[in-house]
């Protein structure tokens, strides 16, 4: 079964966790401060430029998790332009020609803001949870300090801060309480918050999964014919489909498929898909 496509749309919040390119041997990519520093100067830049809101991030060695919500700009290019400027500058210093970023980055939709605490915490929590420290205050690379200062930077708090309490105080007071209490199962929330496609109730996950248009809905939705369809789903090349062939690419990009998806169910490879979309008529 193929990968489903990502779920975009304004106001989505997503929990991002993207990893090396050999989660086995758990090669670091953050090798030292400087790269840490690096990585939030560029997720800060992107910011400016996409605006989108972080509620949480950590970076450790060898992954990193972001909480972030989209708002005119698809969680796809907002990763694009954090990940590329990273792999170019990660390959300038280290001298690396491989891929940083093999592979593509997980991203879990978030229903609503009921689950951003338990979400926040949970990210927070991954270097207690690899042993690197035995408290979250005491890791310097996560978002943790921006709520314990109150300091809405690079990490947008008062969405978290307002829902806990309207008392600026208070609310710091009730954060701090709820990171330090050890309620926290990590392992058993590992698959939740990072290996299901959506956190949230069961029916909203239906119904969500059932408002994707399947790649065949959208070839035939943009073919005038059946003569059409066909002759591009058997690799036609013939030169008055290309506008159809784009537009199909262009509504199934905005679905969330991924190019490989997309080339693969008409028979043409991702780099030919991504090509024919930049083509003008």
């Amino acid at each position: 079964m193929g990968r489903k496509p990502r779920i975009q749309y304004y106001g989505a919040i997503y929990h991002i966790i993207q990893g090396n390119n050999d989660e086995d041997n758990r090669i670091p990519i953050f090798k030292n401060d400087k790269d840490k520093e690096q990585l939030l100067r560029i997720i800060s830049e992107t910011k400016e430029i996409y605006d989108f809101r972080m509620f949480a991030y950590v970076i450790m060695d060898e992954h990193y998790h972001l909480l972030i919500q989209t708002l005119n700009i698809p969680i796809s290019k907002i990763m694009h332009q954090i990940n590329s400027r990273y792999a170019k500058y990660y390959n300038q210093t280290t001298g690396n020609t491989g891929s940083v970023f093999k592979k593509r980055y997980k991203s879990v939709l978030v229903q609503d803001e009921s689950y951003l605490l338990n979400l926040i915490k949970y990210i927070h929590y991954n270097p207690v949870a690899d042993n690197i420290c035995s408290t979250v205050v005491e890791y310097k690379w996560s978002s943790d300090v921006f709520y314990r200062v109150n300091m809405d930077n690079i990490v947008d708090i008062d969405m978290l801060l307002d829902g806990i309490s309207s008392n600026r105080i208070e609310a710091i007071r009730g954060y701090e309480k709820f990171m330090a209490e050890e309620s926290l199962e990590y392992h058993i929330l590992k698959k939740k918050y990072e290996e299901e496609y959506i956190i949230g109730k069961s029916n909203l996950k239906q119904s969500i999964e059932e408002s994707i248009l399947s790649l065949e809905e959208i070839l035939n939705s943009v073919c005038p014919t059946p003569v059409e369809f066909n002759l591009i789903k058997g690799g036609s090349r013939k030169r008055y489909l290309s506008k159809y062939k784009r537009e199909y690419i262009d509504l199934s990009r905005k679905e969330g498929y991924s190019y490989d998806a997309i080339g693969s169910y008409i028979g043409i490879t991702a780099t030919a898909a991504r090509n024919l979309e930049s083509k003008g008529d």
